[in-house]
């Protein structure tokens, strides 16, 4: 029987083909990539198997599979599902299944699938435009928490069902589309010739020279060509870094909570083991809810200890810096060798400050030793450090 990876394979070759008699172009990305390059192969790797186009190519590609491939292939994405979150689109099996019982999405297909990346503008990200996409992103999960948070019959039914609606309202408004298609025209290379005319492009999270996607070739992999840049060793160093042959890529494995099929189509197992899910995913939400319930207690026990273990380096500090502090206030912070010197003895309270602050907690040491940190922190450029520290020791309690 093949295996998920097989299914990938033969969906990578399929993209391959189609691009190759229809002008478009296509490269590996990722772990993917990095694997075909040094193991020749793209199986015994990353779940994540992925391909970057230009969006004008990614939009072609879509055209074409909805147009003469439909009956067993799915291409899916905003453009065609309003709920889909990321910016990527998936291409996949409809004969087959890869579905998660318990975590929830709103995809439509639910195959074996590889996905494909746009090629980004890098010098002219529009920042304002990405973070409303962000805030959208994250609306359900910020919606879920706080809605966790709140007792109706021990039960999560009202739950699924005002985010249902909300996701909803939001699609019907068309706000996926409307935010899609800014970003489309401000943010997205059409073109692959179009990449040489920025410095600089953005796949997934690496930041590539656009001299790196000049010249594509092909390396034989799992007995096929696939593409990759000719500038090989150039894109995985900077993709990674100059030690990129020694990266260890390990086999990830299957979730427990996946049901996986290379023979029936998804459409098949979810209609024949329906009964079987919902009750997978009511006892998962049950075990959710009573983690919930005890969430306070145990973010209440983990404050205590944060806090003993601060008190502990408060003493320690304390005791240091009663010896020392006379002569490190008369070092001049504007010289730079002093500076130095007073950075090397300041460095671990600072640290230690730093990482209480991030639990709303923060400690004295002794009046001068807090204001030569108070003052090392300004002249350092960590303003927003010692405004947290200073907001923080307002608090009349940092453990109730």
């Amino acid at each position: 029987m093949k295996t998920k990876q097989d299914i990938q394979l033969e969906l990578l070759t399929e993209i391959d083909e189609i691009c190759s008699k229809n002008g478009l172009t296509y490269i590996l990305i990722g772990k993917t990539a990095l694997n075909a390059y040094l193991n020749h192969t793209v199986k015994h790797g990353s779940r994540m198997i992925a391909v970057a186009m230009t969006m004008g190519d990614i939009d072609r590609f879509c055209e074409i599979i909805e147009s003469k491939y439909s009956d067993n292939r799915y291409v899916e994405g905003i453009f065609n599902n309003p709920q889909f979150n990321p910016f990527y689109v998936v291409y996949g099996n409809k004969n087959t299944t890869y579905f998660n019982m318990v975590n929830l999405n709103h995809n439509i297909h639910k195959g074996i699938h590889v996905r494909i990346y746009p090629i980004r503008k890098f010098a002219e990200l529009d920042g304002s435009i990405i973070k409303s996409w962000t805030k959208r992103l994250s609306f359900e999960r910020k919606l879920r928490k706080t809605l966790n948070r709140v007792i109706v019959n021990d039960k999560f039914w009202y739950l699924k069902l005002i985010t249902d609606f909300l996701n909803r309202i939001y699609a019907l408004t068309g706000g996926h589309k409307r935010y899609y298609k800014e970003i489309k025209e401000r943010i997205f290379i059409n073109n692959w010739n179009d990449i040489q005319n920025y410095s600089l492009v953005r796949i997934i999270k690496y930041n590539l020279s656009s001299e790196l996607l000049k010249e594509i070739t092909r390396y034989e992999v799992d007995g096929f060509k696939l593409c990759l840049p000719k500038c090989t060793d150039e894109f995985f160093t900077e993709m990674y870094n100059e030690h990129f042959k020694e990266k260890e890529i390990n086999e990830q494995k299957i979730k427990k909570n996946v049901i996986i099929d290379t023979e029936i189509g998804y459409e098949k197992v979810i209609e024949a083991t329906e009964e079987l899910i919902n009750e997978a995913r009511s006892l998962h939400e049950e075990v959710v809810w009573e983690r919930r319930k005890h969430d306070k207690e145990r973010i209440s026990v983990a404050n205590v200890w944060h806090l003993v273990k601060m008190t502990n380096k408060q003493l320690e500090y304390k005791q240091y810096f009663k010896d020392n502090i006379d002569y490190l206030l008369t070092l001049d912070l504007n010289d730079e060798k002093q500076f130095e010197e007073v950075n090397e003895e300041l460095k671990k309270p600072i640290s230690t400050l730093k990482k209480y602050s991030k639990h709303g907690m923060t400690f004295s040491i002794d009046p001068k030793t807090d204001a030569l940190i108070e003052e090392f922190l300004l002249i350092s450029g960590r303003d927003k450090l010692n405004k947290k520290i200073k907001k923080i020791s307002k608090k009349k309690y940092f453990v109730k």
